[in-house]
Order: C-alpha cells, then sequence, then structure tokens
C-alpha cells in the first residue's frame, strides 16, 4: 500500500473514531442541562482515553457549530491526521484533515435528520 492510502485510511479512521466520542459527548450535554461546566470526554483518537474536559456550554456549543472541529487534552492531537485550529490551557480544538473531514462532516450528528415523533 502506498503512503498516501495508508494516510487516507488513517484519517479515515480517526475521524470515525472521534466521531464516536464526539456522539457521547453530545449526550452528556443532553443529559446534564445543569451543569454550568460540564465535564466532557476527550475526542482524541485513543480509543482508551477517558480524560475529561471542562468546556462552559456556549464554548461547547461554538465548537460544535462546526462539523470538522473536535476537542482534546493538549498533547493528544496528530498533525498527520488533523490541524490545531484552536489551543487553550485546558483543551484543544482540532479539524480532521483530508478524507477525514468529510467524514466527520458526514457523521456529525447535529446534521442528521431526526426522526419524526
Amino acid at each position: 500500500m502506498s503512503e498516501s492510502v495508508e494516510l487516507h485510511l488513517r484519517r479515515e479512521r480517526a475521524a470515525k473514531n472521534q466521531s464516536l466520542f464526539r456522539e457521547v459527548n453530545e449526550r452528556i450535554n443532553e443529559l446534564s442541562p445543569s451543569a454550568t461546566i460540564p465535564r466532557f470526554i476527550c475526542e482524541c483518537t485513543d480509543e482508551a482515553c477517558d480524560q475529561a474536559v471542562r468546556l462552559t456550554r456556549p464554548g461547547y456549543e461554538r465548537i460544535r457549530s462546526d462539523s470538522n472541529s473536535f476537542f482534546v487534552v493538549p498533547g493528544h492531537e496528530i498533525p498527520e491526521i488533523e490541524q490545531i485550529i484552536e489551543s487553550t490551557a485546558e483543551y484543544v480544538v482540532v479539524a480532521k484533515l483530508g478524507t477525514g473531514g468529510v467524514v466527520a462532516a458526514h457523521l456529525d450528528p447535529r446534521k442528521r435528520p431526526r426522526p419524526s415523533p
């Protein structure tokens, strides 16, 4: 396999993994409406990561407004598959590169049609 194909597949897998963490964080957001600063889970590519990220509701909503934005604990970003678009002491916001961005947008739970009641 050529490096470009391997990188393509790596970016795709990472976007799928991170999208799963985004889904979990969406549920946390829905289930903790009274918490001023909820604790979310890091949306990095490491499936075993369970580190907490504290975000204000406006901060969370700002990040979620872009289908290709994920927040991770500083040091959990991977330059080959994502680029840093924001950095704070608490978290880093990353955007997926290449096919990862397409996958991330496709898997955004806020962009999917909701079933009617």
